[in-house]
């Protein structure tokens, strides 16, 4: 009995010794299994990622700024009718235009040509008595001083010549104001211009009580182009027009952009800003002048204008794409000496043309920095650097140059707003031009 009690005490006492055993052995190989992962990882981490990159570089930069306007005709004109009739005749087309002094309308005339023939018939008629009165006067004054009649039969025919003279100047003044009346039943272009509807039918009785609208004509060449800028861009321009006046060729080249993104083809100048700025919203009436000679422009339309706001001397330039953001701020993925990326935080300028971003702190000039797949590459990784060779040239999106299309032809389109500061959306330093 004792024995077999033994013998089953050994027993379990194997079959415990081998789960032990099992459970070191097991152990044993997940270890070494972490160990053969960890240091598959660190060997993955530490293989170098090809990453395309970019130096950081210094140089002068014009800053562009974008403003919306809306064109307007230097001079427009409507078109009345100063006397009463019915329109006979329109004698051009709608929305054609129209040389000043071209004939545009004509009136029945018959009731006007009357009026002028009774007012030559008084005339006639006033002549005519005054002509015998003053052959009284002569005869009477000779039978007066003979003693033949009185002094008052004499003063009589005197006063019977003045008030015909003075009836004959009314009866030519009742004419020229007739033949005046008479000339408006034509009506000419007082401008040159481009003309609109008619606001007229034919047929329609017009002038009657009041002037009756006709037409309106508007000048075509030049234009006006109306924008608004912030109270501070509009002095940082004067003043930087009074610094570089003698330096800069630029200071009032100015572009507009339509609406289809096309690059105007003739370049503005800015004539003229308001006498006051507006106290409600902080900003200043500004008006541009463009030449209009193929009559693109028409009143009303919405435009950018597109100029140089501000220059920046020695500048540090990253392209646009290099600049990611991290937990509300700004930064840039730079590689160290060594290979490995390090984010450094860093404060953005104003855009620059071509696709380029000013950095005002945080990276010195010849600093390489991740110009490509900034989104894949995580501070600390090991990347082998590849030089970006492709520079961002303009290519009719943000940051075009005026110089990109300034001639004729000119179809290529223009850039995106470049503000003088990140605060500003329509607005950057802006302009006037001639400081009456």
């Amino acid at each position: 009995m004792a024995s077999s009690v033994h013998k089953n005490n050994i027993k379990v006492f194997h079959i415990f010794y081998l789960l032990i055993l099992g459970f070191i052995l097991s152990s044993l190989m997940t270890a070494c299994g972490d160990d053969t992962k960890k240091e598959a990882a660190q060997e993955k981490t530490q293989q170098a990622i090809p990453a395309k990159v970019v130096k950081a570089k210094s140089e002068d930069v014009s800053v562009y700024g974008e403003f919306v306007g809306k064109t307007e005709a230097v001079n427009t004109v409507e078109i009345q009718a100063r006397i009463e009739g019915f329109l006979k005749e329109r004698l051009f087309r709608e929305g054609s235009i129209v040389k000043k002094g071209d004939l545009l309308f004509t009136i029945d005339p018959s009731q006007q040509e009357q009026s002028v023939n009774d007012a030559k018939a008084q005339v006639d008629q006033v002549q005519a008595l005054l002509d015998k009165a003053r052959l009284d006067v002569s005869r009477f004054g000779k039978l007066y001083k003979t003693g033949a009649i009185s002094r008052e039969e004499y003063d009589q025919k005197t006063t019977n010549e003045k008030n015909l003279a003075a009836q004959l100047d009314q009866a030519k003044a009742s004419l020229a104001d007739a033949r005046i009346n008479l000339g408006y039943t034509k009506v000419y272009a007082p401008l040159t211009g481009v003309i609109g509807r008619a606001d007229a039918k034919i047929g329609a009785l017009v002038g009657k009580g009041e002037n009756t609208l006709l037409a309106t004509i508007s000048s075509i060449d030049p234009m006006y182009v109306n924008f608004s800028v912030a109270e501070n861009a509009y002095l940082n321009y004067v003043m930087r027009r009074k610094k570089d006046q003698d330096s800069s060729a630029d200071l009032n080249d100015m572009q507009l952009i339509l609406a289809d993104d096309i690059v105007y083809p003739y370049k503005g100048q800015p004539d003229m800003a308001d006498r006051e700025v507006d106290p409600t919203t902080g900003t200043l009436g500004v008006r541009a002048v463009f030449a209009n000679p193929d009559n693109i422009l028409k009143q009303g339309q919405f435009a950018k204008v597109r100029f140089v706001v501000q220059k920046l001397k020695d500048a540090i330039i990253v392209p646009m794409r290099s600049v990611v953001s991290f937990q509300g701020t700004n930064a840039l993925l730079v590689v160290k000496d060594d290979g490995t990326v390090e984010r450094r935080s860093v404060t953005l300028g104003p855009l620059a043309p071509d696709n380029m971003q000013v950095i005002t702190e945080g990276i010195k000039s010849g600093e390489v920095v991740i110009s490509d797949g900034v989104n894949k590459i995580r501070p600390g990784d090991k990347v082998t650097p590849q030089f970006d060779t492709g520079s961002d040239k303009p290519q009719t999106q943000a940051g075009t140059t005026p110089e990109a299309s300034t001639s004729k032809d000119d179809t290529s389109k223009a850039s995106s707003t470049q503000e003088a500061t990140p605060e500003k959306t329509q607005e950057s330093t802006n302009v006037p031009a001639k400081e009456n």
